[in-house]
């Protein structure tokens, strides 16, 4: 399973950001791990493009990038992704237009509600799925996470639906994956907490999800930390600075795990540049 949390970060005030960190483990079940390098947040780029003189749409009008994330079925979790970004990153329209983040939204609410109407027939209980759209809105300019989760309809069905978290402020979080109540009432009170030399208030959630990873009496919960930023110009993933000996200052840039150096560094006469944070 997983645990993810995203929260409001206003270090920098002139561009206050929402931050994630999520844990990379994919378990069968409470005993049974199956990977421990799974990639759990992505960034979500939608792209609108208006014709050009002839006619063709070859002209991009709007390009950002959402973050995005889930917990639950990874099949459905991955595949839903997987699916939404050739259909958002080929918008058309007459003229530039900039899609709105809740139209957005509501589009991933109608193919995550039919992916899981399908899935659940064959999956039952394992089709259970969470997901988590967030970033910067441009119409309200603001930071809005919208949380897609299992939940009964009028008629006792259980569908897709979606909440919107908007008004966040520096004590905002939203948490996706196991131990729900355990881990939101961890998080909530290292918030109402005091900043700590080595770990800020602003980062909190971060430190919360690594301990767990670390922790292994949460057996669904562990890998490697992910890290990702998103603000006013889209989404960032992050690699995670790592000493090669506790206590020295010899470090390496490690994502899911893996080293980046040689073989996963080097693409032709370019390098992989994700910024690493410690």
């Amino acid at each position: 399973m997983t645990a993810i949390a995203i929260w409001f970060n206003n270090e920098n005030l002139e561009n206050p950001s929402l931050w994630v960190a999520s844990d990379s483990r994919v378990s069968k079940n409470q005993n049974s791990t199956l990977i421990d390098d799974a990639a759990k947040v992505f960034a979500l780029p939608v792209v609108c493009r208006f014709p050009d003189e002839d006619g063709f749409f070859s002209q991009v009008g709007y390009f950002h990038t959402y973050g995005y994330c889930f917990a639950g079925s990874t099949l459905l979790g991955q595949n839903t992704f997987l699916a939404l970004m050739p259909l958002l990153s080929n918008l058309a329209a007459a003229q530039p237009y900039a899609p709105q983040m809740a139209d957005v939204a509501n589009f991933i609410l109608e193919y995550l509600g039919r992916a899981f109407d399908d899935y659940k027939v064959i999956a039952c209980e394992n089709s259970a799925v969470e997901v988590a759209l967030f970033g910067w809105y441009h119409i309200t300019q603001k930071q809005h996470i919208f949380h897609y989760h299992p939940g009964e309809d009028d008629n006792g069905v259980y569908v897709i639906k979606c909440t919107d978290y908007t008004d966040l402020n520096e004590k905002s979080f939203v948490y996706l994956g196991d131990h729900k109540n355990d881990m939101t009432q961890k998080i909530q009170k290292a918030f109402d907490g005091d900043s700590e030399p080595s770990r800020p208030l602003s980062r909190i959630p971060r430190y919360i999800i690594e301990e767990h990873i670390q922790n292994n009496e949460y057996r669904t919960i562990g890998g490697d930390l992910q890290l990702g930023i998103t603000d006013q110009f889209g989404f960032r993933p992050f690699s995670i600075c790592k000493p090669r000996v506790p206590g020295k200052p010899e470090a390496y840039l490690s994502y899911l795990g893996y080293e980046i150096h040689q073989e996963i560094q080097n693409v032709g006469y370019a390098t992989v540049n994700l910024p690493g944070m410690v």
